[in-house]
């Protein structure tokens, strides 16, 4: 499995522009030809369909994007290689986990709320035809900019382009997918729900018990459940269990590791409690996931 991030884009593909915080990509004919089957994502990406369509693999779900489709992925996501049609026209932005937090601060946003709300049903947005214009604008401005000759203002104007963007980005998700990434009362409801997406992304923070996380948070494991079905449809122990498989996929899927450590990473008790966990949420046994893969 091939990791990209803005230092590891492979060379066969073509990029519009490129630093360490952020990639503008606009011919994918290259992508076609990548050797590799499965890439894990280190970046976070959106990526307007502006032409023909295509069928992304993300981990075990599967997303078919057409012409108007907006398609956002976060960090730590399995991408395998995909169907695209010989007619898809696209416009993709990759960025830095860095510059996502320092632009989510710039806009007010709270990070792990939005990101999670936005991704937490799926990862496609449909959009009209005057917000994909727009969209595209702001990615034809970011590209003169980027290539644009340094000067004494050049980073004060790109930063307030890239602002720009974002809430131009934020408005197009909030009316098309009917969600509020950025809320204006900010309750303790949500405030609660935040922390907990916040323990349960930090890879050094794993714990697999409501009971755990509702101490972290010093709440009452029935008040913890019940802020997260109210938020999010989804009970905690849900939302642990799928975090939960997701990371054990992952884990999984570096062959370097053994099973053992794999459970050892995830907090689990030994390997025979990871086993039977993973088994009964997936019907495979960690050792059969990884034979498939």
């Amino acid at each position: 499995m091939e990791r990209i991030d803005l230092a590891s884009i492979p060379p066969k593909v073509e990029v519009d522009y490129q630093d360490n915080a952020i990639a503008l990509v606009s011919d994918i004919k290259k992508v076609r030809e990548l050797q590799s089957d499965t890439f894990l994502l280190d970046t976070y990406l959106a990526v307007i369909v502006l032409n023909g369509s295509g069928t992304l693999y993300v981990g075990d779900e599967e997303f078919r994007v057409e012409k108007g489709d907006v398609f956002v992925s976060k960090p730590a996501n399995i991408l395998e290689k995909s169907m695209l049609s010989m007619d898809l026209e696209i416009r993709g932005i990759i960025v830095s986990k860095e510059m996502v937090e320092m632009l989510m601060k710039e806009v007010h946003l709270n990070l792990n709320w939005a990101v999670h709300v936005m991704t937490a049903s799926h990862d496609v947005v449909r959009v009209d035809e005057a917000e994909m214009r727009r969209l595209c604008m702001y990615y034809d401005l970011l590209n003169d900019k980027l290539n644009a000759p340094n000067s004494n203002r050049k980073s004060v104007s790109l930063k307030a382009l890239l602002v720009a963007f974002v809430n131009e980005f934020i408005e197009v998700m909030e009316e098309n997918d009917h969600i509020m990434l950025r809320p204006t009362n900010y309750s303790s409801a949500e405030y609660i729900f935040e922390r907990f997406i916040h323990l349960l992304e930090d890879p050094h923070q794993p714990f697999v018990s409501v009971n755990e996380y509702a101490s972290l948070l010093h709440l009452t494991p029935k008040y913890f459940s019940s802020v997260c079905k109210k938020l999010s449809g989804k009970t905690a122990k849900e939302i642990i269990q799928e975090e939960t498989i997701k990371q054990a996929k992952l884990l999984l899927r570096d062959n370097s590791l053994s099973i053992k450590e794999v459970a050892d990473r995830l907090n689990f008790t030994n390997q025979s409690h990871f086993g039977t966990y993973f088994h009964r949420h997936t019907g495979l046994s960690p050792q059969q996931f990884r034979g498939e893969k």
